[in-house]
């Protein structure tokens, strides 16, 4: 399928940055896949020029990194980067969870709330993936945050990329944790007890950073 990018002067390397790294966030790239400039100019409707911007772009956020005769790959967190990742997560995001519980309201924040409540209820929708329903809770708490610098850092973690990556060490045991782990971060939220939210979400983080430390042979060496 190609998708058109709009061809104004100025905007047709920051359309195409924005759609690749949406792509690539959503899962559309692999870690490590190869991105081709010949398919990109297929696939966007665009020259090669804004091809070749929007990946050096993407190089600088650390989206893609360059390989020698090999061009342009989706970038491929080595075991102690993503271990790096977490711990950075450990900190961000245990402020954001304190600061969810410190601004939420019931009822004001609807849809927030309807997240938390289930979760924290321990219901769990038998339909949907773990990983769509530990995306939806993380975005609920950052939304709740209200603190759009915050948010800018955390989604500088690339952390689509990183969830993607260790898919492999999510067996039933670790899901079981961690949704126990979201309901007492939830209820803790719903509770507007901003300690008790971060200090979980402290822990659930922690526990999912040493957990990886059994999976290193799902990365590159690093």
């Amino acid at each position: 399928m190609t998708v058109t990018v709009q061809r104004r002067s100025g905007t047709t390397v920051d359309q195409l940055f924005d759609r690749l790294r949406q792509a690539v966030q959503e899962g559309r790239y692999a870690p490590g896949q190869r991105l081709i400039e010949a398919d990109l100019t297929r696939e966007y409707g665009v020259s090669r020029g804004p091809v070749r911007e929007a990946l050096r772009r993407l190089a600088t956020e650390g989206v893609v990194d360059f390989v020698p005769n090999r061009g342009a790959l989706v970038k491929r967190f080595t075991s102690r980067e993503i271990l790096n990742v977490f711990r950075i997560r450990q900190s961000l995001e245990g402020l954001a969870a304190s600061l969810a519980a410190e601004h939420f309201r019931a009822d004001v924040h609807l849809d927030e709330a309807a997240t938390l409540r289930r979760i924290a209820a321990g219901k769990q929708d038998t339909q949907r993936p773990f990983s769509e329903e530990n995306r939806e809770f993380h975005n609920a708490i950052l939304r709740l945050s209200d603190n759009p610098q915050l948010e800018t850092l955390i989604q500088q973690l690339l952390l689509p990329l990183v969830r993607y990556q260790i898919r492999g060490s999510l067996d039933a045991a670790y899901l079981k944790r961690s949704r126990r782990e979201h309901m007492a971060i939830a209820k803790a939220i719903l509770a507007n007890d901003p300690k008790a939210a971060g200090k979980h979400m402290h822990t659930h983080l922690g526990h999912a950073a040493d957990r990886l430390l059994g999976f290193a042979d799902l990365f590159p060496n690093g």
